[in-house]
This record gives structure tokens, sequence and C-alpha cells, in this order.
């Protein structure tokens, strides 16, 4: 009975000791699923290139689909913290999912990689959180980059509108627009709020027509900015800089809008196809030059990268390569290991620091600020990796 009952006990650890689980709760349907199909992407490959197999155990990626919904996410998370047991997790992506996430992952507080989210709210929630990595810029980061670069190019004193949604997104992200477009020279004369979701902008379009900015700055999610982009192309307006957040980059809005609307379109991102990263020396296979991994996600996808599947890419990867390097699956060792690794990735050095805002692990908050040009992407700011001009919209 003894015997039967300690061969019982001892089977049932066994697996998972010889797994490692990490959870990835994604948008994988709903408005999000951009982000959440580029994350998944990222995590297949980095695991594809890595092996399937993290210090000498089976690794296991659990996906949930948290619908792009905050208490789809709340559950989906608790399952993988309180169920799963996971030590580990990637994602969600999307500020307000990423948000609604946390109180789960309080209660048992795996080693959490976010790579989205740019709420300063998030900053200021895991203040202080040894266990906690973000691998995205902060909302600042955004509006401070592209206002130089607007100043750099078209000169201060400009009249600037900014347009925000009535979500979390929206909210937190405007006080951050109106600081640094201020103290770059420009003059922001109004503030208009839409919701999230609405297909008639007509009377902020009405507004616009009113006031005649040099600049409008469009702080909303995708979808919205589909309907931003669309409406002032049919309205004729005649703004000379549009600028967005990340949504300019994405394919799904270039594709939404057209070539005629999308046109001029400036963004703020991490990542362009056709940048130059050298292969880390170290690891080269982990994190392979930028033109190469480019071919290797193109024959895989058939399709061109976008920058959450290199920025979650690089996230899953730096944690697998933390994960062999500590040498368990012990959360903390394994997180030590990370704050100290510094490794070329496509994304820059992978170097984590604190931030003023209290978060103890960032890393790749440098930005590059760009516009659509025809059926090309121009880095204008910063110099050094500038290719070509920032232009005013027709």
């Amino acid at each position: 009975m003894i015997l039967a009952t300690l061969v019982a006990a001892a089977s049932v650890p066994t697996h998972a000791q010889d797994t490692v689980k990490i959870g990835a709760p994604l948008e994988l349907s709903g408005r999000f699923v951009a982000y959440g199909a580029q994350g998944k992407r990222g995590i297949e490959m980095a695991l594809a290139a890595h092996g399937d197999m993290a210090a000498g155990k089976k690794i296991e990626v659990l996906y949930r689909d948290v619908q792009s919904n905050n208490q789809v996410a709340l559950t989906a998370f608790t399952d993988l913290v309180q169920q799963e047991k996971v030590n580990f997790v990637v994602g969600p992506i999307a500020s307000g999912i990423v948000a609604a996430s946390v109180p789960a992952w309080r209660e048992g507080k795996p080693l959490w990689l976010v790579p989205g989210s740019s709420s300063t709210q998030l900053e200021d929630a895991m203040k202080g959180e040894t266990l906690f990595f973000h691998t995205y810029p902060w909302a600042y980061n955004y509006h401070e980059n592209a206002a130089a670069a607007i100043a750099q190019a078209a000169g201060t004193g400009k009249k600037v509108v900014i347009v925000y949604s009535d979500g979390g997104y929206g909210r937190e992200q405007l006080p951050w627009a109106k600081e640094f477009y201020t103290k770059a020279g420009f003059n922001v004369v109004a503030t208009e709020l839409v919701r999230e979701g609405a297909a008639d902008l007509n009377p902020v379009l009405q507004r616009l027509r009113q006031l005649r900015p040099d600049v409008l700055v469009g702080i909303v999610q995708t979808t919205d900015g589909i309907q931003l982009a669309k409406q002032i192309q049919v309205a004729g307006l005649k703004v000379p800089y549009l600028v967005g957040t990340a949504y300019p980059q994405l394919k799904e809005w270039a594709d939404a809008v057209g070539p005629e609307a999308a046109d001029k379109w400036i963004g703020i991102t991490t990542y362009l196809p056709g940048m130059t990263r050298p292969a880390d020396p170290n690891l080269p296979k982990l994190f392979p030059a930028m033109s190469d991994w480019e071919t290797a996600f193109r024959a895989r996808y058939h399709r061109e990268p976008e920058f959450l599947d290199v920025t979650s890419y690089t996230t899953a990867m730096l944690l697998l390569v933390a994960i062999d390097q500590a040498g368990t699956t012990d959360k903390n060792a394994v997180a030590r290991k990370l704050a100290s690794l510094d490794i070329m990735t496509m994304l820059g050095s992978s170097k984590f620091h604190p931030t003023a805002g209290g978060a103890v692990h960032q890393a790749f908050s440098k930005m590059i600020v760009f516009q659509r040009q025809g059926d090309k992407f121009v880095t204008v700011y910063p110099n050094d990796v500038a290719n070509g001009k920032l232009m005013p919209r027709q």
C-alpha cells in the first residue's frame, strides 16, 4: 500500500517536471486580432528556431484566445495561473486587455513578459515588480519622437488637433501627446473625443474643417484608425501632417483604408521591413541578421512581417534563452538571468533597464518615425537611421 502510494505520488509530477509550460493569452479573435495573430506567429517562429526543449525539458505553449475582451482575458489568465500553474506567460498585447489581466497575474505572479501595451497605467501598476518584463515602448515614447520629427521637418508654431478615443488607450495617451507637442513648440488648439467603434465621425470632421490644423494626431486603436483615415479622405480634408501611433504600419489598416487614404500618414514604431540589424555574434541562429530573419518569415508565412511579429519573436526567444542559461524552470532564477542578458536582437540591445515611471525591467524603448509614401515606408527620424524626408500631404 505504501509502495503504491509512493509510485502514484511520484507519477503525478513527472510530466510537470519534464515540461516547461508557457502561457500565451493572445487576441486571436475580435477587434485586436491583428495584434494577437502577430503575437502567435512570433512565438511559433521562436519555438521553431530554438527547438522544443529548454533547460532539458519539453516546451509546451498553452495558447488562449482572449477574444479581445477584458473579461475573457481575465478568465483565461486565471486559468493559466491557477489551474495550469504556469511559471511563464507571454502576452497579451493590447493595452486594455493587458490591464484586465493584472489582477489574475497577481494571484500567482508568474514571470510575465508583455510584448505590447504602451499604457503608462500599466507601468505604474507594475512599479517595482521584478517578475514583470516589458518589451514595448510606453505611450510617451510615441509622442516624444513624433513631435520631434515633425518639428525638425516642418518647424514649430504649427496648429495641432488631437483626436482621441474614449477608451483607456486614447484617454491615457492624451496628456502625453499634449505635453510633448507643446514642448516641441506646437500649439495644441483642440482635443476631440471620438467613441470607440463609432461609424460616423462627421462631428469631428466638421470641427477639423473649422480649425484647419497643420497636424492631426489620431490616438485611436486600429479599427477606429481605419474609420478616421477613410473618412478624412472622403471628406477631402487638407491636413498637411496626419499622425497615427502604431496602426499606419499595419497591413490590415492599409488594406482597409486603401492606398490614397493611407498615403503620407506618419507612424511611430520599433521595426520596419528592410531595416538593417546585424546578427548577435554569440547566438546568430536564434537572433539572426534582420534580412535573414525576414527571409525565413516570408518562407514560413508567405507574407511580410510586421512590428509585433518581430517584437513577439524577440520576446519569446529571450525567455527561451533565459530558461536555457538559467538551467532551471524556477521563475525567479529565470527572471534574474533574463534581466542580465545583453543580446543584439532585431530590435537592438536586449538590455533591460528601469524606467522613470517605476517599471523595473524595460527594453526596446527607442523608436523610429516613418511615413507612408506611395507603396513605401520611409524612415524620417532620427537622423542616423533616416532614409528620406517627411513630406506634407497634398
